[in-house]
């Protein structure tokens, strides 16, 4: 025993050398930029300055803003936005960050020979979490219905005109960044990359009229005996299984939405895990547990599985259930 416990310790003593130590300039500790500069799935935190296209946008909403009755002829004369907005890409998501300040000048009257009034508005918190309840300060000098329509009707028009050009602008930005997924296969095939070439049908076989001369009869091969499932496994070797076609179809037309994935007892196979890889290979993945319990994958399958998780497949997977698998201890 005491032998054994001073093996372990030897052991155990050969494994802590050979780890990385924290805080000496170990290389295994540095994470190294690629050295073609590649940002792979998006992974890194990446932001774009977008400040002077936001602004312009954002001003000639605001001019063109319209009002309804009674302040129906009512308009923005001349507006001023400050502060900043930037793209961000962080793991594959695009969001718009922005925290402006909008300042603007208008004039209304009622039409009807009355006298015009004229204001001004200043929103100092134009931000994505403040843009549903956007603070304003309303300045007018005159008094009278025009007046305290714009106080009213007028301010809630100029929130609604800012937060839908704030929302287009969003939408726009995730559009313009969303790629479809041939060009994303496409970028990331390798160069030396053989292009698809169809095969031709082999022609038809010329049947002859001669009878043919019948061959000596072969013995049967024995049958499988019972409680084999090689006949079942031939049968059924191209086909998915149904819960796995659901699974697929899932991942493929809301990818963002499948946190769990549950494939346990569905008599997977080896063959079955290539659209599993490439459908979990999709940008928007969001898959946190995979469960694969109680199937028939073999240790070369889980090889590859595990190959492909690594390589940057289903970024958000916390959770690989395996057990009851044809799996070597």
């Amino acid at each position: 025993a005491a032998r054994s416990r001073a093996t372990c310790l030897q052991q155990a003593t050969f494994a802590y050398d050979g780890m990385a130590k924290l805080g000496e300039g170990d290389q295994r500790w540095i994470v190294k930029e690629r050295e073609d500069g590649r940002n792979c799935n998006n992974w890194h935190w990446t932001s774009k300055d977008v400040s002077k296209n936001t602004k312009e946008e954002l001003i000639r909403c605001l001019e063109a803003c319209t009002f309804e009755p009674p302040i129906a002829l009512a308009r923005v004369k001349s507006a001023e936005v400050t502060g900043e907005a930037s793209i961000n890409n962080r793991k594959g998501k695009i969001f718009l960050i922005y925290d402006l300040e909008v300042k603007l000048k208008w004039e209304a009257s009622d039409g009807e020979g009355g006298e015009a009034c004229k204001g001004s508005m200043k929103l100092p918190d134009v931000s994505a979490t403040m843009l549903d309840d956007l603070d304003c300060e309303f300045t007018c000098k005159s008094s009278g219905g025009v007046a305290t329509a714009m106080r009213k009707q007028g301010v809630a028009a100029v929130r609604r005109c800012i937060e839908e050009a704030m929302l287009r602008m969003q939408e726009e930005v995730r559009a313009e960044k969303a790629r479809p997924e041939a060009e994303a296969v496409a970028e990331t095939r390798p160069p030396n990359a053989t292009p698809a070439v169809a095969v031709p049908l082999p022609k038809p076989i010329a049947v002859s009229t001669v009878p043919a001369k019948q061959p000596p009869p072969q013995p049967k091969p024995p049958e499988p005996a019972a409680g084999s499932d090689s006949g079942e496994e031939e049968e059924g070797e191209d086909k998915l299984p149904p819960a796995l076609e659901a699974a697929l179809r899932g991942l493929r037309q809301e990818p963002e939405a499948q946190r769990e994935v549950c494939l346990a007892n569905c008599s997977l196979r080896d063959s079955h895990l290539e659209p599993l890889i490439q459908a979990l290979h999709h940008s928007r993945c969001a898959v946190e547990t995979l469960d694969l319990a109680f199937n028939r994958l073999s240790d070369a399958g889980v090889h590859v599985l595990c190959r492909a998780v690594a390589s940057g497949c289903a970024m958000e997977l916390s959770s690989l259930r395996l057990r009851g698998n044809k799996l070597s201890p």
